[in-house]
């Protein structure tokens, strides 16, 4: 099924986790993709995921944190394929503190990396989609939005920030053909889960083990079931979803 055929669509992070299951998969049902991401040498894995299986992509490298990154991205992508068509913002970074022992500088890079680029992701990427006729913006935000834990001030907040500014822009730009919406993964198999337990003194982290039971289900999210959603927001068969955050969480947030 090519639901992405002539579709051209930027993934920030797209060298690891959601958003290179997110890559891969947008480029396989035809889209054009541009993976934005820091780290070129991940960003090349994914786009040799995506050639094995002929499909179109190209790197561009990019701090996401900065506004003149995100302007030579959304330039570098309209000057190779001439339109943009979705947006899947999934690059964010992992702070671990209370408000009292968080760093300033750690605060305002968090909120930066995370919230401050979907703000500018929108602020450049969409009047170029208006022009084209429409399309479709997925910010990947976080369980955290909803409900949290201890020593997650700064990353609760920027996941929170993403929900309401998904939910703002999404009616200010519905009628110019702009679909946003957010989802929010729970406990997921992403190298920032490993992150996450070495910032807590976990030498030898296995986080399929450790979280497992954080889910009714059983085990934690994969990934690809998280790209699955972003692409069917992405395509038509979500045109009536609008403004929503939409939770996949294996029942995380469901229970007491």
């Amino acid at each position: 099924m090519k639901r992405f055929a002539n579709k051209v669509a930027i993934v920030t992070g797209g060298g690891t986790g959601i958003g290179r299951e997110t890559a891969v998969r947008l480029a396989a049902e035809g889209a054009k993709v541009v993976v934005a991401n820091r780290s070129e040498a991940n960003a090349r894995t994914t786009l040799a995921r995506i050639e094995q299986n002929q499909g179109k992509a190209m790197f561009v490298p990019t701090n996401i944190g900065r506004s003149e990154d995100i302007r030579k991205l959304i330039e570098a992508t309209l000057g190779a394929y001439g339109r943009l068509d979705a947006i899947v913002h999934s690059a964010a970074i992992e702070s671990l503190h209370n408000v009292v022992d968080l760093p300033e500088e750690e605060w305002h890079e968090t909120i930066n990396v995370n919230l401050t680029s979907a703000y500018l992701l929108g602020k450049y990427g969409i009047p170029p989609m208006i022009k084209g006729g429409g399309g479709a913006i997925i910010n990947v935000a976080s369980v955290h939005a909803h409900a949290t834990i201890a020593k997650h001030a700064a990353y609760a907040a920027s996941k929170g920030g993403i929900l309401s500014l998904t939910k703002s822009m999404a009616i200010d730009y519905a009628k110019q053909g702009i679909r946003v919406n957010a989802v929010l993964p729970g406990a997921t198999a992403t190298s920032m889960l490993n992150r996450w337990a070495v910032m807590e003194g976990n030498e030898a982290p296995n986080p399929r083990e450790e979280w497992k039971d954080s889910q009714p289900l059983g085990r934690i999210g994969e990934p690809e079931e998280v790209a699955n959603l972003i692409c069917f927001l992405a395509s038509e068969e979500s045109k009536f979803i609008i403004g929503s955050g939409i939770v996949i969480d294996g029942g995380m947030l469901a229970e007491l």
